[in-house]
């Protein structure tokens, strides 16, 4: 088996999430690594987001008939191996070196039976995945430019992609200290004087990447002659209303997650502009510091949804014991990123394909302990 730089590797040894987040953070450069692994400010909304999944406890339960479980679901009309998304992560394409890293997650979460997202911001573009699988999610942000948007959300329709993620946490760049503090080579990578040290420590990743060049957003490739990050943050719209989430709605033709909920009354107005599922996202903690965490914003917007939407969760999810407590709390499915990204580091296509087995097999286990032999039951009843 091999890593995302070319060496041997064997990763029957690797137990959890932490474990290829290690393994990550040794294998790519420090600029890709404090990318996937920072959040904003100073990560109190990150930190919050992982530590109170930690603080909720399972109820044990004993004698009961768990001889058969289940872990599938049915998410926004389609059929999911385990109640897990890939979520939309931009510039993900390059982790693992190169910018092969969304085929490779994708080819993953075929293989796993769940659906891949593909971003905006991703390194390939629609065309690019379409053209080695189908099925996949698309995710993008409110635009200024209008015509820009239609024409991407119309491409994305026609590859297929049975659902459109709307990512609103994302009007405007916030910040991340820890790398200002760090000064890192910027990203995508660029080969300059300040940056070829940094790049020198990991010369495979680099050759990869090198070769790749130059790396650009994909989707942006038929808008702009320079695709890169610093001319497509200038279309983030930050005078967007949910007037537009209904012209979108109007426009779009499949299934319409909108990410980036985290309380009740945002929840009633994507209803009202036309949301067939909510996600609770706080954008993994890399947008307002300081927030709440998705698991403790769940159960509020569960409730003011009710059956009107499925209520997806997204942001902190290191485990499949995280998936279990969300689903008690109301969520219908997890979205991954970091979990994701830090497989994708560690080992590229094999990385992932452990990140979900490590998810599954937490989850599989966990639910059999609780007493329950379908995922889907899991309700506030197996929390203590």
């Amino acid at each position: 088996m091999g890593g995302p730089n070319g060496e041997a590797m064997n990763l029957d040894h690797v137990a959890s999430i932490g474990d290829l987040r290690l393994i990550a953070r040794q294998r790519i450069p420090a600029p890709v690594f404090e990318w996937l692994d920072g959040g904003a400010f100073e990560s109190e909304t990150l930190k919050a987001n992982v530590d109170d999944f930690r603080a909720l406890r399972l109820r044990q339960r004993v004698m009961k008939d768990i001889s058969a479980r289940d872990l599938s679901a049915t998410v926004l009309g389609q059929s999911l191996s385990m109640p897990l998304v890939i979520s939309p992560t931009g510039m993900s394409g390059m982790v693992p070196g190169g910018d092969g890293g969304e085929l490779m997650a994708a080819r993953a979460a075929r293989a796993a039976g769940i659906p891949f997202t593909l971003g905006m911001m991703a390194i390939k573009s629609i065309e690019d995945l379409r053209r080695e699988l189908d099925g996949f999610w698309f995710q993008i942000c409110m635009l200024s430019d209008r015509g820009i948007m239609r024409d991407i959300v119309e491409r994305a329709r026609d590859a297929g992609c049975p659902v459109l993620v709307l990512t609103m946490t994302w009007p405007i760049l916030s910040q991340m200290n820890r790398s200002i503090r760090g000064r890192h080579a910027r990203l995508p990578p660029r080969y300059t004087p300040a940056s070829i040290l940094t790049y020198a420590r990991h010369p495979r990743w680099a050759l990869k990447t090198l070769g790749a060049m130059p790396i650009r957003f994909g989707n942006f490739v038929p808008h702009m002659a320079e695709p890169e990050i610093a001319n497509i943050v200038t279309l983030l719209d930050a005078s967007a209303t949910w007037k537009d989430v209904e012209w979108l709605r109007g426009i779009w033709p499949g299934k319409l997650l909108v990410k980036g909920v985290m309380n009740p009354e945002d929840a009633q107005l994507a209803i009202a502009a036309g949301a067939d599922g909510i996600s609770v996202s706080n954008h993994g903690g890399n947008m307002l510091d300081a927030s709440s965490s998705t698991i403790a914003a769940l159960p509020a917007v569960v409730e003011a949804v009710g059956d009107r939407a499925e209520v997806l969760l997204d942001g902190g999810i290191r485990s499949g014991q995280d998936v279990l407590k969300a689903m008690a709390l109301g969520a219908k499915a997890c979205l991954v990123g970091r979990a994701h990204l830090y497989g994708l580091g560690a080992a590229g296509e094999a990385g992932v394909s452990k990140a979900l087995d490590i998810i599954r097999k937490e989850l599989d286990i966990s639910v059999g302990l609780t007493g329950l032999a379908r995922v889907r039951d899991a309700s506030p009843a197996i929390l203590c």
